[in-house]
């Protein structure tokens, strides 16, 4: 049997670790800068960076479980601290996890970054130097299953991401969260009439109060800035009825409105390239048909 005064000490000195571990623990936490704020380094030695050529100036690669980044088409290259699971968290419809979806990231010289999952929180991970320090700053909480994932910033001020998830029988929710400050921080906006329905396919804003969600081939539009959404209408002559059927998000081109629409995933009217070009004069409301877009106007 043990001596009680042993019993006593060797549970003061149990007691006294333990509160110590707790203690530092709750330093480190305490010093630990907001997430927001938080500055990155790209790590891994230089002889795993990439000796490959860009056509493009800024351009990214995957290689050796990494992501590079280059500034200069390809004569130097650097990490991305992000990790693979952080790229390609959720539901991710690209292949192999080879390529990131269009428009989950931004390439410029000024601004450069990607939306990766931290957990299950969408963060928008940014370099205002060309990689020499990287910011994450919170987009919203994902806990529902992201699939679709689009990141637009049409101003110095005013972001855009268009998000969703939760697919349940070919159904699933959306989310616009807003921006005003170049990222920074995030509110959700009503997006009222979108709700659980098919598939988004794509989605874009053309300003601030104007932009479209795209569920396989319905098309819907909003003109409050994301308070309030409703179907468009886009006429489809007879002839093309059952080959153009998913439309696209709609663009400007100089002072007019372009719709493309697609054949869908199983189309196949001259090879399953070609699309229908629409055309609307009431922002977004309407869309008439133009004329077909041959293969290498799409791939224009």
């Amino acid at each position: 049997m043990a001596h009680p005064f042993r019993r006593t000490l060797y549970s003061f000195l149990v007691v006294a670790a333990t509160g110590a571990s707790l203690w530092q623990a709750w330093q480190s936490y305490e010093n630990q800068p907001p997430l927001s704020s938080t500055k990155k380094t790209p790590q891994g030695p230089q002889s795993e960076l990439p000796h490959t050529v860009t056509a493009e100036p800024i351009a990214y690669t995957l290689q050796n479980k990494k992501l590079y980044l280059t500034f200069d088409s390809g004569t130097n290259w650097q990490q991305v601290p992000a990790t693979m699971a952080e790229f390609f968290g959720g539901e991710y419809a690209t292949a192999n996890s080879n390529e990131l979806l269009p428009n989950s990231y931004l390439l410029t010289q000024a601004r450069s970054g990607f939306l990766i999952m931290k957990e299950e929180q969408l963060v928008w991970l940014e370099t205002k130097d060309q990689g020499t320090s990287w910011q994450e700053y919170p987009v919203a909480d994902v806990s529902y299953g992201l699939r679709f994932r689009q990141i637009q910033f049409l101003d110095d001020d005013f972001a855009v991401c268009v998000l969703s998830g939760g697919r349940v029988m070919g159904q699933e929710g959306v989310e616009v969260l807003l921006s005003h400050d170049a990222g920074k921080t995030w509110t959700e906006a009503p997006a009222t009439g979108l709700g659980n329905g098919m598939l988004v396919t794509d989605a874009g804003f053309i300003s601030p109060e104007v932009g479209f969600v795209s569920r396989k081939n319905q098309l819907y539009v909003t003109q409050d800035g994301g308070n309030n959404f409703s179907l468009a209408t886009v006429t489809v002559p007879e002839k093309y009825e059952k080959i153009f059927v998913w439309p696209e998000a709609p663009y400007l081109e100089g002072d007019k409105l372009y719709l493309r629409v697609n054949q869908g995933d199983a189309g196949d009217y001259a090879g399953g390239l070609v699309k229908g070009l629409f055309e609307s004069t009431d922002q977004g409301k309407t869309f008439t048909f133009v004329r077909e877009l041959t293969e290498q106007e799409v791939a224009q």
